[in-house]
């Protein structure tokens, strides 16, 4: 399970609710900073990134079959010369 919050102080309130945890139940946690806007030099670089990060690669999508019915077919407007 992962669960965001947001420190106040010395204090963690989280953002969801834990309904599946018993109370008194032990809990660790592993605090992971977020990455500003400065981290990431461009677009194509947090592209890259993300795609590595979430084994795009290994999904083996079918681009053209996902936007089939999306893109504009048209060939353009006509243009007189």
């Amino acid at each position: 399970m992962q669960v965001t919050a947001v420190k106040k102080g010395k204090i963690l309130i989280l953002l969801e609710m834990l309904n599946d945890i018993p109370d008194g139940q032990t809990v660790t946690l592993e605090i992971i900073e977020n990455r500003t806007h400065s981290d990431i030099a461009n677009f194509g670089e947090g592209l890259e990134e993300f795609r590595r990060a979430n084994n795009i690669e290994e999904l083996e999508l079918d681009i053209e079959e996902i936007f089939k019915d999306i893109r504009d077919q048209s060939s353009g407007r006509e243009v007189i010369l």
